[in-house]
C-alpha cells in the first residue's frame, strides 16, 4: 500500500512539474535580422511605424520586400523567410547598400501590423514586393509561387531574384 501511495505521489509531482515547466517556457523566438551589420543597433530600436514614416520622407523610389509571418512558425515558414532573405542579399547587394531595396520581416499577429492582412489580402505567410515613390506605395505584387518552390532552394531563389529584378525594372 505504501509503495502505491509513494508511486502515485511521485507520478503526480512529475506530471505537475512538466505542466508547470511547459506553461513557463518562453514562446517561439521572433528573430528579424537586419540587412546590414552596421544597422543592428538602429534596427533594434526602430519600430515598424518609424520605418514607414522614414519611407514617407524619402523622395526617391525604392522597393521593400516584406516577408509576412505569424507568431507561430513552422520549419517551412522559417525556410520561406530564410530563402527569401538569402536570395535578395546575394542577388542585390548593391541595391541593398544604396537603400534602393529593403527586406523586412513583419509579424502580422502584432497589433500595429494587422492592417497588412487587409492591405495585401494576406491569407498565409507571404513575400510581397512593394514599390514606394515619393513616400507613397504605387504598386505591389505577391510572390505567390514561393509555396510551390520551397522544396527546391535553387528554383526558389531564382524565382525571387527574377521577380525582384523585374520589379526593379532591371529585366
Amino acid at each position: 500500500m505504501f509503495k502505491k501511495a509513494t508511486f502515485a505521489g511521485l507520478l503526480s509531482l512529475f506530471v505537475f512539474s512538466v505542466i508547470a515547466l511547459a506553461q513557463s517556457a518562453p514562446g517561439p523566438e521572433e528573430v528579424t535580422l537586419p540587412i546590414k551589420p552596421d544597422s543592428v543597433e538602429k534596427a533594434a530600436t526602430d519600430s515598424l511605424a518609424d520605418k514607414e514614416a522614414e519611407a514617407e520622407s524619402i523622395s526617391d523610389s525604392k522597393i521593400i520586400a516584406y516577408y509576412f509571418h505569424s507568431t507561430r512558425r513552422c520549419v517551412t515558414c522559417r525556410k520561406l523567410e530564410e530563402y527569401s532573405r538569402e536570395a535578395i542579399e546575394e542577388g542585390f547587394e548593391d541595391e541593398l547598400e544604396k537603400g534602393v531595396l529593403e527586406i523586412k520581416a513583419v509579424n502580422t499577429d502584432e497589433k500595429q501590423n494587422e492592417h497588412f492582412i487587409e492591405d495585401y489580402k494576406l491569407y498565409t505567410k507571404a513575400l510581397i514586393l512593394s514599390k514606394i515613390e515619393n513616400g507613397e506605395e504605387v504598386e505591389w505584387v505577391n510572390l505567390d509561387k514561393i509555396w510551390k518552390l520551397v522544396s527546391d532552394e535553387e528554383k526558389y531563389k531564382s524565382y525571387v531574384i527574377s521577380e525582384v529584378k523585374e520589379f526593379l525594372g532591371e529585366d
